[in-house]
């Protein structure tokens, strides 16, 4: 099909194929997370790969961190991340280690251990990790938990110092499309296990099962219970009017700078749709008459998807909720080069949906 690419699982389109956190390489092999023992197996497997997560950040090589500063942490600013003009610019890649070079008891890892799949790869492949030693094989991948496994005074089996670590929101625009896919994945189930600690019905502990992708509750009365993470649906909207203008606006919750398109979370018994018109009704008073959906991207700070949109605003007059929403405009392409090499604006980060929906708007990438 004309414009559209191959990833290995998915037919995209040039839009989703441009979005950092939407790719992946890696068959996430979902019927063998049931089988009894896997992670176990996993472990003794010199053909294993093992990658490392700490919540919201995924390890690299030490070298590496350096194009990485620590400026780039969003953990104070969880909505709006930092501008791009810190970010890394140079390729980065996750730091891999065959389950041999891990130290000491090594069952001991399992239950902080994710699954994320496997990849048939030759040796010299472009994105392979130097000393992957799997020829034609097919690589299984895990990710270690450090933050769960650090809490249980578990050995690790390597010093967290033998890397650098960068969040997953400048990782992700730097890495292959493999590498990015496998710190999504691990990054989001793996914030899920360190914010889910009990069941959500009885107040019991958790204990992880399904290759680290579900929970189990430990009450003898509610064993049976299986627990996935929740995922919570989020519309994120490129708004253009007749003159071909995009709206984008500040929210209270932002840096006074930090401007983006609408978004907003679906509501229980809402559609898309609705959703899309509801929170461009609400924030900054504009109707929509045409919506067209335009892609999806996984968002796991902590947990959403979001599903964006591009739609025409059958009015223009803007009537912010100063709620929310502080500040709200309309631009046209030059008025946004300008206010952007002026700093009067800072777009969204490289990692967003949000930003590669500006830029389809514009027609280019934006500095």
């Amino acid at each position: 099909m004309a414009g559209n690419v191959w990833n290995g699982e998915l037919l995209l389109d040039d839009f989703m194929a441009r979005l950092p956190l939407a790719q992946t390489t890696v068959d996430l092999d979902v019927e063998r997370r049931g089988e009894p023992g896997l992670l176990a197996r996993l472990l003794h497997d010199s053909a294993t790969r093992v990658m490392f997560v700490d919540r919201g950040a995924v390890a690299v090589p030490r070298q590496e961190v350096t194009a990485a500063p620590a400026a780039l942490d969003c953990a104070d600013d969880p909505a709006a991340p930092r501008p791009d003009a810190v970010a890394p610019q140079d390729m980065l890649e996750l730091a891999t280690l065959s389950v041999v070079a891990l130290h000491g008891d090594v069952d001991r890892l399992a239950p902080y251990v994710i699954y994320l799949g496997t990849e048939r790869a030759s040796v010299g492949n472009a994105g392979s990790c130097a000393g992957a030693e799997i020829g034609d094989a097919a690589a299984s991948y895990v990710a270690l938990d450090v933050s769960r496994a650090f809490r249980a005074s578990v050995d690790l089996g390597v010093s967290r110092d033998a890397f650098g670590w960068v969040e997953l929101r400048s990782f992700a625009p730097c890495a292959s499309a493999r590498d990015a896919g496998l710190a999504t994945s691990a990054v989001a189930v793996a914030m899920w296990h360190d914010q889910q600690r009990c069941c959500p019905f009885c107040g019991a502990p958790v204990s992880p099962t399904l290759g680290g992708w579900a929970q189990t509750c430990t009450n003898p009365d509610d064993a049976d219970r299986l627990l996935f993470p929740r995922i919570e649906p989020a519309i994120i909207t490129a708004i253009v009017d007749d003159a071909d203008r995009i709206l984008l606006q500040n929210n209270s919750a932002w840096r006074e700078r930090f401007f983006s398109v609408s978004a907003g979370f679906v509501e229980a018994g809402e559609s898309l749709e609705h959703a899309v018109r509801r929170e461009a009704h609400e924030e900054v008073g504009v109707e929509l008459d045409t919506v067209g959906y335009r892609g999806s991207q996984p968002w796991p700070f902590p947990a959403s998807i979001m599903l964006g949109f591009r739609a025409h605003a059958c009015t223009t007059d803007i009537r912010v909720d100063h709620n929310e929403v502080a500040s709200a405009r309309w631009f046209s392409r030059d008025e946004l080069v300008q206010a952007v090499a002026s700093g009067e604006v800072e777009l969204p980060g490289r990692a967003s949906i949000a930003r590669h929906l500006i830029e389809e708007w514009f027609g280019a990438s934006l500095p």
